[in-house]
């Protein structure tokens, strides 16, 4: 992604990179024994990204370690905000 947006700010290849990552992340959670530390990277880096396109401002980030109510947020739930969001952006 990184080089993409090097090359002229390729942001269509940039966005393309970003869903191929998000593809591979929801594969990686129907798997067993899902390491939720590198599902919240990903999401903060595709969050983080997003945020750089203007999609989300830097403190719209969700709350991943607890829900409103003081409770863990699940993982789907933490992550989702961002996979819609790229959605529609890419649309």
């Amino acid at each position: 992604m990184r080089a993409a947006l090097c090359d002229s700010f390729d942001t269509s290849t940039a966005v393309n990179e970003l869903s191929t990552l998000i593809s591979a992340t929801n594969m990686y959670l129907k798997n067993e024994g899902l390491k939720v530390p590198l599902v919240l990277q990903v999401s903060r880096y595709v969050f983080n990204t997003l945020s750089a396109f203007g999609v989300y401002e830097s403190g719209d980030l969700p709350n991943v370690e607890a829900g409103e109510d003081g409770s863990q947020a699940s993982t789907e739930d933490a992550i989702t905000p961002v996979m819609n969001a790229l959605s529609n952006f890419r649309d």
